[in-house]
């Protein structure tokens, strides 16, 4: 069965979890946020174990077989997610794969996430028997002519209304790149939650000299710039700066950076990153340097201290919200 991305939850609403799911392309926010539906929902249905398996450098596809033939030690329902990035299964893996879509086990949902699959590789034995037996959703990058359509459906979820000049402007700033779409809705709704989105908005949420102290102190926090980081977030909260912007401005960058780290960890190269995640060649060197002083374990660790000050922001959790971005802060630029 083929779905494309917005098909997704209508598809789990009225049918359920399948027994496989198979999710590739090329355009990172559709990847991200399908994934993330998938995983969400099958947690609400008891799946509760997940397991993840990331075909490498000397992946042994033994291990999906072994999973496939075990009983779950912790829970009775199990996700396993099969990473093959930009790797291809090769004999061993075809058959594998094979293998497993002939006879799933019961109670587990197989997840693959792969990076664009040519022709030959859909056409291949693996990837029908998949097609055959589960869900294949192909995500495709959203042409330039229908971005604006995109951005003004994206906005209405969220409860935005806008006229096109402004829609315009923010697809013609973003260059097509949907996740720096999805970013700059975010940054008009936590500044104009209430009212209709015009150009002087879209201008205003980047001229506004306060979120230029807010980007220069997130560049402070990752070139490991420890005193000045201090300063300026002093200064910012002097000046009675939101701590929802600065904390969504530093939780933006983790985020990326979190899956940037994945993707170097999963075998792609910093060149194939940096196209991958449209760093602007002024902020390579940068990015770069946060890169290399924390591992993908720490950047998790840090969207887990993020999520925490946003609960400590709406009230949800006690605590000094100030204290902790400070805190969130300088560990980022690499205090112990």
């Amino acid at each position: 069965m083929k779905l494309k991305p917005d098909q997704l939850t209508n598809h789990l609403q009225r049918q359920g979890l399948q027994s496989i799911y198979l999710l590739f392309g090329d355009e990172a926010l559709q990847m991200m946020e399908c994934g993330d539906k998938l995983r969400t929902f099958a947690r609400k249905q008891g799946f509760s174990e997940r397991i993840v398996l990331s075909v490498e450098t000397g992946f042994s596809w033994h291990e999906l077989r072994d999973q496939a033939n075990s009983l779950s030690l912790f829970a009775t329902k199990r996700l396993i997610e099969l990473r093959l990035t930009n790797k291809s299964p090769g004999d061993a893996g075809s058959s594998a794969l094979i293998e497993y879509a002939e006879k799933p086990p019961r109670d587990t949902v197989l997840f693959i996430t792969a990076d664009k699959l040519d022709q030959a590789k859909q056409k291949s034995k693996w990837f029908t028997a998949l097609e055959k037996t589960g869900v294949v959703i192909q995500v495709y990058p959203i042409e330039v002519a229908k971005l604006p359509e995109w951005i003004a459906q994206r906005m209405a979820q969220v409860g935005l209304q806008a006229n096109p000049d402004a829609i315009q402007m923010i697809a013609d700033r973003s260059e097509g790149h949907l996740l720096a779409c999805a970013q700059e809705i975010e940054k008009l709704l936590l500044l104009y939650p209430k009212e209709r989105i015009e150009i002087a908005h879209v201008l205003e949420s980047v001229a506004d000299s306060a979120r230029f102290e807010i980007f220069d102190w997130v560049d402070a926090v990752l070139w490991g710039d420890i005193p000045r980081s201090v300063r300026q977030l002093q200064g910012l909260q002097r000046e009675s700066c939101e701590p929802v912007l600065i904390l969504w401005a530093l939780d933006k960058d983790i985020r990326n950076l979190a899956q940037m780290a994945y993707a170097i960890s999963s075998g792609q190269s910093l060149e194939q990153v940096f196209g991958q995640f449209r760093v602007w060649q002024n902020r390579r060197a940068l990015i770069n340097k946060a890169l290399q002083r924390h591992k993908l374990l720490k950047w998790h660790a840090f969207l887990k201290h993020s999520a925490r000050i946003d609960r400590i922001i709406k009230g949800a959790e006690r605590g000094n919200v100030w204290d902790e971005l400070r805190s969130l802060s300088l560990q980022v630029a690499g205090i112990r």
